[in-house]
C-alpha cells in the first residue's frame, strides 16, 4: 500500500498502477522497476519513490487491484450457490492475467518479506474473510453441519487453487466444483442442494 505523505494526484496514482500491471505482465518481476512503471505512466520516479515503500508493494497493489475487478459479483440467495460462484471467479482470474502476476508475486514474497505481507494483508485475510462468510451463511441456514471446520476448509481451498497455479494445471470450473464437492462431502444437511 502507499505510503503516507504528500496527498496523491488519484490520476497519477490510477496511471501507475495500470503502467506497473501492464509491465509486470509484459516482463514479469525481474525487469519491473520503478523508472520504468515511471516512463510509462508519464510520471516523475520520486512520485512513485513517495508513495510506495518498494517495488514489491507497487507490484502486489496494481495487482490486487486488478483481481479485485474480475472478482466482484452480486451474490443470490443460495448460499452453496454463491461459495461455487466466488471460487469459481478466483480460479477464472488466476487462470488469467492476473494470475501470472500474482504467482510472480508469491516468488518473489519467498524473498522479499514485504511483498508476502503485502499478499497476505491485502489480498489473503480479506479473500480468507468472504469466504469464511458465505460458509457461515450456510451454516445459518441449515445447509451445511454446524461442527464444520471453516479453517481447514479455508487452507485446504486457498491451498489448493495456489498449488493448481504455481504448478500451471487445471482450474477450469468442472475442477473447481469436484473440489468443492470434495471439501463439503459429509458436511451438507439433508436441506442442503445435493451436487
Amino acid at each position: 500500500m502507499a505510503a503516507a505523505g504528500r496527498p496523491r494526484s488519484e490520476e497519477s496514482h490510477k496511471a501507475i498502477l495500470k503502467a506497473a500491471y501492464d509491465l509486470l505482465h509484459e516482463d514479469g518481476f525481474a525487469r519491473f522497476t520503478f523508472e520504468r512503471v515511471a516512463a510509462k505512466a508519464g510520471v516523475s520516479r520520486s512520485t512513485i519513490y513517495r508513495w510506495w515503500p518498494g517495488k514489491g508493494a507497487l507490484a502486489m497493489e496494481s495487482a490486487l487491484g486488478a483481481l479485485t475487478e474480475e472478482l466482484n459479483f452480486t451474490p443470490g440467495t443460495a448460499p452453496i450457490e454463491n461459495i461455487r460462484t466466488r471460487l469459481r471467479l478466483v480460479a477464472q482470474a488466476l487462470k488469467g492475467r492476473p494470475g501470472k502476476v500474482i504467482a510472480a508475486m508469491l516468488a518473489e514474497g519467498q524473498q522479499d518479506p514485504d511483498t508476502l505481507r503485502s499478499f497476505t494483508e491485502d489480498y489473503i485475510e480479506p479473500a480468507r474473510k468472504i469466504l469464511r462468510a458465505q460458509i457461515r451463511h450456510a451454516i445459518d441456514e441449515g445447509l451445511i453441519r454446524p461442527d464444520f471446520d471453516i479453517e481447514i476448509a479455508i487452507d485446504v481451498t486457498f491451498g489448493s487453487l495456489y498449488h493448481q497455479l504455481l504448478l500451471r494445471r487445471t482450474l477450469d470450473a468442472d475442477w473447481v466444483d469436484r473440489l468443492i464437492d470434495l471439501i463439503l462431502a459429509g458436511a451438507l444437511t439433508e436441506c442442503a442442494p445435493q451436487p
